[in-house]
Protein backbone atom coordinates (compact mmCIF):
# COMPACT_ATOMS: atom_id res chain seq x y z
CA UNK A 1 0.00 0.00 0.00
CA UNK A 2 1.31 3.11 -1.11
CA UNK A 3 1.51 6.36 1.55
CA UNK A 4 0.12 9.62 0.59
CA UNK A 5 3.13 12.43 0.58
CA UNK A 6 3.31 14.14 3.51
CA UNK A 7 2.35 11.60 5.86
CA UNK A 8 4.31 9.42 7.72
CA UNK A 9 4.11 5.49 7.94
CA UNK A 10 1.62 3.83 9.65
CA UNK A 11 4.05 1.99 11.98
CA UNK A 12 5.07 5.76 13.13
CA UNK A 13 1.25 6.38 14.54
CA UNK A 14 2.34 5.41 17.77
CA UNK A 15 5.37 6.83 18.30
CA UNK A 16 5.28 10.05 19.77
CA UNK A 17 7.32 13.05 18.14
CA UNK A 18 9.59 15.34 19.30
CA UNK A 19 9.13 18.38 20.58
CA UNK A 20 8.98 21.31 17.59
CA UNK A 21 12.39 23.58 17.77
CA UNK A 22 12.00 26.70 19.54
CA UNK A 23 12.26 29.49 16.55
CA UNK A 24 13.38 32.45 18.77
CA UNK A 25 15.78 35.71 17.23
CA UNK A 26 19.31 35.46 16.81
CA UNK A 27 18.92 38.28 19.52
CA UNK A 28 16.57 36.91 21.80
CA UNK A 29 19.74 34.04 22.47
CA UNK A 30 22.73 35.84 22.04
CA UNK A 31 23.44 39.58 23.80
CA UNK A 32 24.05 41.49 20.93
CA UNK A 33 27.30 43.77 21.35
CA UNK A 34 27.79 47.19 20.29
CA UNK A 35 29.91 48.22 18.04
CA UNK A 36 33.74 49.74 19.08
CA UNK A 37 33.18 52.31 16.32
CA UNK A 38 30.24 52.30 14.32
CA UNK A 39 30.51 53.88 11.12
CA UNK A 40 28.47 57.58 10.67
CA UNK A 41 25.67 57.28 9.19
CA UNK A 42 26.24 60.60 7.23
CA UNK A 43 29.62 61.31 6.68
CA UNK A 44 31.66 63.58 8.89
CA UNK A 45 33.62 65.11 6.63
CA UNK A 46 32.49 66.06 2.96
CA UNK A 47 33.94 64.89 -0.17
CA UNK A 48 34.54 61.39 -1.82
CA UNK A 49 35.59 58.49 0.46
CA UNK A 50 38.91 56.46 -0.22
CA UNK A 51 39.81 53.62 1.80
CA UNK A 52 43.51 53.25 2.46
CA UNK A 53 45.04 49.73 3.68
CA UNK A 54 48.01 49.95 4.90
CA UNK A 55 50.11 47.31 6.02
CA UNK A 56 52.99 47.31 8.49
CA UNK A 57 55.39 45.01 8.80
CA UNK A 58 58.95 44.53 11.06
CA UNK A 59 61.88 46.80 10.26
CA UNK A 60 64.62 45.05 8.89
CA UNK A 61 68.39 46.05 8.40
CA UNK A 62 67.87 46.66 4.49
CA UNK A 63 65.63 49.44 5.78
CA UNK A 64 68.89 51.24 6.48
CA UNK A 65 66.41 52.97 9.29
CA UNK A 66 67.90 54.22 12.36
CA UNK A 67 67.97 51.77 15.20
CA UNK A 68 64.63 53.03 17.40
CA UNK A 69 62.65 52.39 13.92
CA UNK A 70 60.58 49.04 15.07
CA UNK A 71 57.97 48.95 12.29
CA UNK A 72 57.44 50.09 8.21
CA UNK A 73 54.09 51.11 6.87
CA UNK A 74 52.96 50.46 3.53
CA UNK A 75 50.29 51.87 1.34
CA UNK A 76 49.51 52.81 -2.17
CA UNK A 77 49.23 56.89 -2.88
CA UNK A 78 46.38 57.33 -5.12
CA UNK A 79 47.56 60.79 -6.03
CA UNK A 80 51.13 60.10 -6.60
CA UNK A 81 50.57 57.04 -8.36
CA UNK A 82 53.11 54.76 -6.30
CA UNK A 83 53.88 53.00 -2.63
CA UNK A 84 54.88 54.89 0.33
CA UNK A 85 56.54 53.68 2.60
CA UNK A 86 57.32 55.37 6.32
CA UNK A 87 59.21 54.11 8.94
CA UNK A 88 57.73 54.42 13.28
CA UNK A 89 59.39 53.40 16.36
CA UNK A 90 55.77 51.87 17.34
CA UNK A 91 52.55 51.08 16.00
CA UNK A 92 51.01 54.04 18.38
CA UNK A 93 53.42 56.16 16.74
CA UNK A 94 52.14 55.72 12.91
CA UNK A 95 48.36 56.00 14.08
CA UNK A 96 49.08 58.75 15.51
CA UNK A 97 50.36 60.21 11.88
CA UNK A 98 47.57 58.49 10.14
CA UNK A 99 44.78 59.81 12.44
CA UNK A 100 45.66 62.92 14.31
CA UNK A 101 48.21 64.42 11.84
CA UNK A 102 46.04 62.69 8.34
CA UNK A 103 42.68 63.13 9.97
CA UNK A 104 42.04 59.25 8.42
CA UNK A 105 39.52 57.31 10.68
CA UNK A 106 40.56 53.74 11.52
CA UNK A 107 38.02 51.85 10.23
CA UNK A 108 39.59 47.97 11.01
CA UNK A 109 42.58 46.66 12.45
CA UNK A 110 43.95 43.28 12.54
CA UNK A 111 47.66 41.44 13.23
CA UNK A 112 48.76 39.82 11.01
CA UNK A 113 51.34 36.57 11.29
CA UNK A 114 54.95 37.96 12.44
CA UNK A 115 56.26 40.97 14.60
CA UNK A 116 55.13 44.09 14.08
CA UNK A 117 52.51 42.84 11.31
CA UNK A 118 48.79 44.50 11.23
CA UNK A 119 46.43 45.58 8.26
CA UNK A 120 45.32 49.03 8.92
CA UNK A 121 42.37 50.05 7.13
CA UNK A 122 41.43 53.66 7.56
CA UNK A 123 38.77 55.94 6.07
CA UNK A 124 40.43 59.31 4.06
CA UNK A 125 39.18 61.34 1.75
CA UNK A 126 40.93 62.55 -2.00
CA UNK A 127 41.69 65.95 -0.76
CA UNK A 128 43.93 64.11 2.23
CA UNK A 129 46.26 63.12 -0.83
CA UNK A 130 46.48 66.42 -2.74
CA UNK A 131 48.31 68.56 0.64
CA UNK A 132 52.09 69.83 -0.46
CA UNK A 133 54.74 68.03 0.70
CA UNK A 134 57.06 69.06 3.24
CA UNK A 135 59.65 69.63 0.49
CA UNK A 136 57.24 71.98 -1.07
CA UNK A 137 56.16 74.15 1.74
CA UNK A 138 60.04 74.69 2.41
CA UNK A 139 60.49 76.02 -1.38
CA UNK A 140 57.76 78.44 -0.80
CA UNK A 141 59.57 79.59 2.14
CA UNK A 142 62.75 79.46 0.54
CA UNK A 143 64.45 76.47 1.50
CA UNK A 144 65.45 73.15 0.62
CA UNK A 145 66.11 70.18 2.96
CA UNK A 146 69.76 70.78 3.30
CA UNK A 147 69.25 74.00 4.67
CA UNK A 148 66.76 73.05 7.23
CA UNK A 149 69.68 70.13 8.00
CA UNK A 150 71.81 73.15 8.54
CA UNK A 151 69.78 74.62 10.51
CA UNK A 152 69.19 72.14 13.41
CA UNK A 153 72.82 71.11 12.98
CA UNK A 154 73.68 74.75 14.25
CA UNK A 155 71.21 74.93 16.92
CA UNK A 156 72.77 71.49 18.41
CA UNK A 157 75.56 73.20 18.03
CA UNK A 158 74.95 76.46 19.90
CA UNK A 159 72.65 74.79 22.42
CA UNK A 160 73.90 71.65 22.70
CA UNK A 161 72.34 68.59 21.54
CA UNK A 162 68.82 67.88 22.71
CA UNK A 163 68.43 71.06 24.15
CA UNK A 164 66.26 73.60 22.77
CA UNK A 165 65.77 77.49 23.32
Amino acid sequence: MRTPRGRGRSEDEGVPRPPRPSYETPEAVLELQPAEQPAPAVPTRPGRVHLVVVVTRAATPADRAPARIALVSRFWHPSLHRWNENAFESLEHAMHLFVDESGWVLRQQQALDGPHAYELVFEARREDFSRPSTEAILQDVGLTPEDVADLMGRVERENGPGEQR
